[in-house]
Formats: structure tokens, C-alpha cells, sequence
């Protein structure tokens, strides 16, 4: 059976024209014809492949089974020139008649192998499809990548011209912010020095005036020194009329006690009614009269002072006089008129001297009144001053307390824009924190677009790995392809062979 397939297979494959042997030549081993390479989109419109030619399938036939199944094919095609041939055929038959069962088994070896063929082609065209739809996705993946390689790069050149702008803003901050805190610096402290010397002009007026106050302070206290002196020996003599006031109040008690002892002897001898309305209008009365005894001591008392001053004078007066009579004046009987004479005449000189001490006792008393208001003026002048200086220095008190408020109002203000200051840095500071972020941020990008970069390259390259393989796997399907037809030629072929074995039995028949 393996003889008769091959004889068949030589049969089918020998060249057009050829009734004899073949040449060597035809057997010669040729190159397989190089399939060119082609888009992706190509595998899933692969052309049917044209039946392999005698030539190309005879060349992958082992040469070692050739001869016998030649031989056998020239005689079987033969015209029946040759006679010599068919006596070989004869033996051929005998021989196929033996070999049936190979033959069969033969058949299932090369339909199985067809099945397992159609199974490789069905395989790959599945495979094909598979890398071609991988192929797209790759090139949608490409495409993407690319998309996506445009964008990042487009977001890298907003980012670093973000950047630069970011940078450029902050750089004009920092330059705003700095001019901005010098000018600040230079206003405040051309506000502090102001401030400061507003404040020692302000020390120093107020430094005089409390000096000026203090030296006033200490002459009205030598003043009131003076005037206290003074108010001491005028105490002291209110306590001497205030002796001899008491003193008078103790006889006026014992006369009212008297009055008393009086009346109540009086009263027990009249009705209670006539008691009663007497008593009230007693009691009037000596009010009254206490009323005017009060006024009346006060002028005796003045009174009394005077006469006593007056006699005081007339008593030392007397006895200056009586010591000058006794010593000058020796009384005679015959200088009696002469005596009485100069007793008128010392009596003239001493009332004129009395009149004149009294004139002086009253201008004094005049003189000592008009002392007395006028140091009582100048005491309440003193007390107006006082309270004047008082009032001023409480006025320089509260200027000097608003200076000081104004003061503490410009400390205030120089904390706020120490402040301001402070916020104007930790906002420069935060700034600079977010163009450090945005750097950071730009460097991430950038090693992310690197990464991306390689990434797309080891993509490309496993791209590139696979189209340099599809030649390969394009000659693969196009063999497996052409084994396929060629079973299918092989197929369609095995009606004639069967026909042909069961001719050639008969034939034997009918020559035997």
C-alpha cells in the first residue's frame, strides 16, 4: 500500500509532458520562495496559497523511495509501447494485492495526519488572528502612548513654563515684599525717632514744670510754716479767752442755778397751768437773755482785755509817777500851791498820756485786725494757689498719661507691623514652600515622562521583536497552508487510485 501511495504521489507530481524516467534534476533541492513582509492588518486576509507544484512537494520526498514507485507509475501511465513494463506492473500487483492492509492503514495515517494538519492550520490562523488583534491593541497601545507622550509633554512645558511664571512671580514678591519691609522699616523707625523725640521734649517741659512746682511747693510750705506760727499764738490766746469764757459760763451756771432754785421755790407756790405758761415765757426770755449775756461777754471780754491792758499801762504809769513825786516832790506847807499846780499838771500829762496810749492801743488793735484779715486773705490766696497748682499738676498728670497712652498706642502700632511683618515673611516663606512643591512636583513629572519614555521604548521594542517574527509565522501558515492542499489534491485523487487497483486485478486476470 506505502508502494502504491507513493506511486500515486509520484504519479501526481511528475512534470507535465514527461512519459519516461524522471531526471535527477527534478529532485535537486530548490529555495523555498521568501515571503515578503507585510503590514499587521494582512493576517486576517490571507489568500488562499495555489496547490504546490510536482516540483516542490517532489522535493521533499526522500529519494530512497522513489525508484520502485517510478517504475510503476511509467508502466501504469504508459501507452503500451514498452512491453517490458508491464511484465513489472504485473509483479507491482501482485504485490499491492498483498499490501492492502498498509495501504488502509497508510490512508488513516495520512487522513489523521490531515486532521491534525487542518488542526495546525486552524491553530494558526487562530494564532494569526490572536497577533493581529494583539498587533492592533499594540498599536492602539502605540497610539495612546504617543497621545499620551504628546499630552505629558505638553504638561511638562505648561509645567516648566508654570514654573517659570511661578518664579517669576516669586521673585517679584520677593522683591515687592523686600522693598515693601524696607519702606516699612525705614517709616517705623522715623516714627520711633519722632516718637521719641516728641516723647523727651515732652520729659523734659513736663521735668521743668514739675521742678517750677516743687520750688513753689516748698515756699507756700515756708509759708504755711510762717502762718501755722502764727495760727499757734492766735490758738494760744483763743485758749486763754477760752479759760476765761469757761470760766464765765461756770458763773453764768451757778446764777441759772440759782434762778432755778428759785423759780422751783416759786413755782410750787403758783398752779401748774400758770406754772406751765410762765415757765415758757421765762424760758423765752432767758433765752434772750443768755442770747445777749453771750453778746455782752464777748464785748466785756474785749472790753476786759483793753481795761486790762489800760490799767496795766496806768498802774506802771503810777508808779513811775510816784516814784518821781517821792523822790522830787517834798511836801511843804508853804509850797502847797506850788504842789497842787504840779499835781494838776502831772494829772493834765498823765491823761494825756492815757489818751494817747489808748490811741495807740486802738490803731494797734486796728493794725492787729487788718493783719489778721490780711493774712487770712493770704491764706486763702495760698489754698486758691494751692488748688490751682494742684488742679495744673493733676492736668500735666493726664497729659503725661496721654503721652504715655500715645506712647503705647505707637508700641501698639510698631507690634502690628512687626506683625504684618511677620506674616508678610511667613507668606514669602509659604511661597517659596510651593514653588519648592511645584519643583518637586516637575521633577516627578519629568521622571515620570522618562520612565514613560522607556517603557515606550521596551513597548516598541517588543513590538519590533514581534513583526521581525511574523515572516516566520507568515512562512509557517503558508507551508501548513500548502500541506493542507496538498492532501486535499492527495483526497481527491483517491477515487481514480481506487479505480486503478481495482483495474489492475482484472488485468492480471485477463492475461493469465
Amino acid at each position: 500500500t506505502q508502494n502504491l501511495e507513493t506511486s500515486y504521489n509520484v504519479e501526481m507530481f511528475r512534470p507535465p509532458g514527461s512519459t519516461g524516467l524522471i531526471p535527477p534534476s527534478h529532485f535537486q533541492a530548490r529555495p523555498l520562495p521568501t515571503v515578503p513582509r507585510m503590514a499587521p492588518t494582512w493576517v486576517s486576509d490571507i489568500p488562499l496559497v495555489q496547490p504546490p507544484t510536482h516540483h516542490d512537494i517532489s522535493e521533499r520526498r526522500p529519494d530512497n523511495k522513489r525508484p520502485p514507485v517510478m517504475l510503476w507509475e511509467q508502466d501504469v501511465s504508459g501507452n503500451g509501447k514498452e512491453p517490458g513494463r508491464r511484465g513489472r506492473s504485473v509483479e507491482l500487483a501482485g504485490s499491492h494485492a498483498l499490501s492492502q492492509q498498509e495501504q488502509a492503514e497508510l490512508i488513516s495515517r495520512q487522513l489523521q495526519e490531515l486532521r491534525r494538519l487542518e488542526e495546525e492550520v486552524r491553530v494558526l490562523r487562530e494564532t494569526s488572528l490572536q497577533q493581529k488583534m494583539r498587533l492592533e491593541a499594540q498599536a492602539m497601545e502605540l497610539e495612546a502612548l504617543a497621545r499620551a507622550e504628546k499630552a505629558g509633554r505638553a504638561e511638562a512645558e505648561g509645567l516648566r513654563a508654570a514654573l517659570a511664571g511661578a518664579e517669576v512671580v516669586r521673585k517679584n514678591l520677593e522683591e515687592g515684599s523686600q522693598r515693601e519691609l524696607e519702606e516699612v522699616k525705614r517709616l517705623h523707625q522715623e516714627q520711633l525717632s519722632s516718637l521719641t523725640q516728641a516723647h523727651q521734649e515732652a520729659l523734659s517741659s513736663l521735668t521743668n514744670k514739675a521742678e517750677g512746682l516743687e520750688k513753689s511747693l516748698s515756699s507756700l510750705e515756708t509759708r504755711r510754716a510762717g502762718e501755722a506760727k502764727e495760727l499757734a499764738v492766735a490758738q494760744r490766746e483763743a485758749e486763754v479767752l477760752q479759760k476765761q469764757l469757761s470760766k464765765a459760763q461756770e458763773d453764768l451756771e451757778a446764777q441759772v442755778t440759782l434762778v432755778e432754785n428759785l423759780r422751783r421755790y416759786v413755782g410750787e407756790q403758783v398752779p401748774p397751768e400758770v406754772h406751765r405758761q410762765t415757765w415758757e415765757s421765762e424760758r423765752q426770755e432767758l433765752l434772750e437773755t443768755v442770747q445777749h449775756l453771750q453778746e455782752d461777754r464777748d464785748g466785756l471780754h474785749t472790753t476786759a482785755e483793753l481795761l486790762q491792758v489800760r490799767v496795766q499801762s496806768l498802774m506802771h504809769i503810777l508808779t513811775i509817777q510816784e516814784e518821781e513825786l517821792s523822790r522830787k516832790v517834798q511836801p511843804s506847807d508853804s509850797l502847797e500851791p506850788e504842789f497842787t499846780r504840779k499835781c494838776q499838771s502831772l494829772l493834765k500829762r498823765w491823761r494825756e498820756k492815757v489818751f494817747a496810749l489808748m490811741v495807740q492801743l486802738k490803731a494797734q488793735e486796728l493794725e492787729h485786725r487788718g493783719c489778721v484779715e490780711q493774712l487770712k486773705g493770704q491764706v486763702a490766696e495760698l489754698q486758691d494757689q494751692a488748688v490751682a497748682q494742684s488742679q495744673e499738676q493733676a492736668i500735666l498728670q493726664r497729659s503725661l498719661q496721654d503721652k504715655a497712652a500715645e506712647v503705647e498706642v505707637e508700641r501698639m502700632g510698631a507690634k502690628a507691623l512687626q506683625l504684618e511683618l511677620s506674616r508678610a515673611q511667613e507668606a514669602q516663606r509659604r511661597r517659596q514652600q510651593h514653588a519648592a512643591t511645584a519643583e518637586e512636583q516637575l521633577k516627578l513629572v519629568a521622571n515620570s515622562v522618562s520612565s514613560f519614555q522607556t517603557w515606550l521604548q521596551s513597548t516598541m521594542a517588543e513590538v519590533e521583536r514581534a513583526t521581525t517574527q511574523l515572516p516566520c509565522l507568515s512562512s509557517r501558515v503558508s507551508y501548513a497552508v500548502r500541506r493542507v492542499h496538498t492532501i486535499q489534491g492527495l483526497m481527491a485523487r483517491w477515487p481514480l487510485l481506487s479505480c486503478a487497483r481495482r483495474a489492475v486485478p482484472h488485468s492480471c486476470q485477463s492475461q493469465m
